[in-house]
């Protein structure tokens, strides 16, 4: 191989990873927004919930992220249900065969995620999931509620909240 062409490559590769690593680094930045907002609302509407005496819920904790980095996961009580809210690390293409209304071509974007499980051990499917792309759009779906999103910043996310712990209980 002539220097030139290797010199070539080594560009390319330099060039493709500089651009992931400034994608990672935008959708880190929107994960981090979207799991304070949403965590935040959720909080609100339980303890709004528990100032009313409402039975069945619990008091939500915030725990430390398997992974580190400062990151929390968020769990929650509905009756003997504990669900745990847990953004993950990686970052993931969404699959097409997933009943979101994702536009097609969002498809073949990397996403950030945060994964929502029915259990005391979120190592196993998630029954929910939220979605988020770089330019801030997200979208959920599971447990029969696909939710579509324009953007973080337009999301009511006390609404959302008060959405998902209904169509939860």
């Amino acid at each position: 191989m002539s220097t030139t062409k290797h010199e070539e490559f080594l560009v390319a590769i330099e060039q493709v990873l500089q651009e992931r690593t400034a994608t990672y680094a935008t959708l880190s930045e929107k994960l981090t927004e979207f799991t304070e907002r949403l965590f935040g609302a959720l909080e609100a509407v339980l303890e709004d919930a528990r100032q009313r005496h409402i039975p069945g819920l619990g008091k939500s904790r915030r725990l430390m992220h398997p992974a580190g980095g400062g990151r929390e996961g968020l769990q929650i009580y509905i009756g003997d249900w504990s669900i745990i809210f847990v953004p993950l690390t990686g970052f993931a293409r969404p699959n097409a065969l997933d009943q979101a209304r994702i536009p097609g071509g969002q498809f073949k974007e990397h996403c950030a995620r945060i994964g929502v499980f029915l259990t005391d051990d979120p190592n196993g499917h998630a029954f929910y999931d939220f979605i988020i792309f770089a330019d801030g759009s997200w979208f959920a779906w599971g447990y029969g509620w696909p939710k579509q999103q324009a953007d973080i910043n337009g999301t009511d996310f006390e609404a959302l909240a008060g959405e998902l712990l209904y169509s939860f209980v």
